[in-house]
């Protein structure tokens, strides 16, 4: 493949006189029975799109046609200027009643809280960490001690935070604190202000 390729690129050596140098021109190497020689007059050519005379003199005239003019000018139609679309109004947020205050005692659903919040700050102050021991409650005192009953076992620990802003819920017991009474994800137990 590589030699025929080569061949057709290299051309072949033809015999010559000495001294004689013969010029070749690729058009006259590849012209065929068919063609005629380059000769005479070159073909004049006209730029349709401009009617403009490439290549020597214009043979025969352009004739240039005008309209003649009307009587009666139309009237030019108005633009027509689309109407301004009325603003989108701004999506209106739907605001949640505010949850109602929550039991300061009785029978009440606590779940817990952790590590999302570990590090943060309470809102009483206290660097919330996975041994620290209290509850969140929205409504009381920070630093009310409660008085927590859960399947037997008792504990008193102080508000230390806000929350849980969940309805039902009461309490949010830091992750020490849950451990600590037994109490699963969610559950229900006993709650008052201690003495």
């Amino acid at each position: 493949m590589f030699a025929i390729a080569l061949a057709c690129v290299v051309p072949f050596p033809v015999p010559s006189v000495p001294g004689e140098v013969r010029s070749i021109s690729v058009a006259h190497a590849f012209a065929t029975a068919e063609t005629e020689e380059p000769g005479g007059a070159p073909e004049r050519v006209r730029d349709v799109a401009r009617g403009d005379l490439v290549l020597g003199v214009q043979s025969t005239p352009v004739a240039i046609v005008e309209r003649a003019p009307t009587a009666t000018l139309e009237p030019t139609p108005e633009p027509t200027i689309a109407p301004t679309p009325a603003p989108t109004p701004k999506p209106v947020l739907a605001t949640l009643p505010p949850l109602p205050d929550p039991p300061t005692s009785g029978i009440v659903i606590a779940s817990w809280y952790g590590p999302g919040f570990y590090g943060n700050r309470t809102a009483c102050g206290q660097v919330y960490t996975p041994e620290i021991i209290g509850v969140a409650h929205r409504t009381l005192r920070c630093g009310t001690m409660l008085v927590l009953e859960y399947r037997g076992r008792t504990m008193t620990v102080p508000v230390i935070d806000r929350g849980p802003y969940i309805a039902g819920r009461t309490l949010d017991l830091s992750n020490a604190t849950r451990l600590a009474i037994g109490c699963p994800d969610l559950c229900t137990l006993s709650m008052r202000i201690a003495q």
